[in-house]
């Protein structure tokens, strides 16, 4: 499988390693950096990443959830959500039968 082309669930963990890989990154920054205009740099540009991960990953949640609740309702004519800026699939578990 591309890493371009992937599920909901698969791309809801890219966006959490980027979250994480912005943190990390600011940790090493602020202990092994001297300079304070390149440690005010990099961590403007690791925040701005984590920051990104994180918006991502809560639109893809929100857009999942809304995606879930019109599958529910019997509507399953778009499946896809985007993820940073690319189409992503989702996949509705089988929905339990009401009545």
């Amino acid at each position: 499988m591309s890493w371009l082309n992937v599920d909901a669930d698969t791309a809801r963990q890219y966006a959490l390693a980027v979250l994480v890989i912005g943190v990390v990154g600011i940790l090493v920054v602020l202990k092994f950096v001297s300079s304070l205009v390149s440690k005010l740099l990099l961590v403007a540009i690791f925040g701005g990443m984590s920051w990104l991960g994180f918006s991502q990953r809560d639109d893809l949640s929100t857009c999942v959830t809304r995606i879930t609740e019109r599958a529910r309702a019997g509507d399953v004519s778009d499946l896809t959500c985007s993820f940073f800026g690319r189409d992503v699939s989702v996949r509705i578990p089988s929905l339990p039968q009401e009545g």
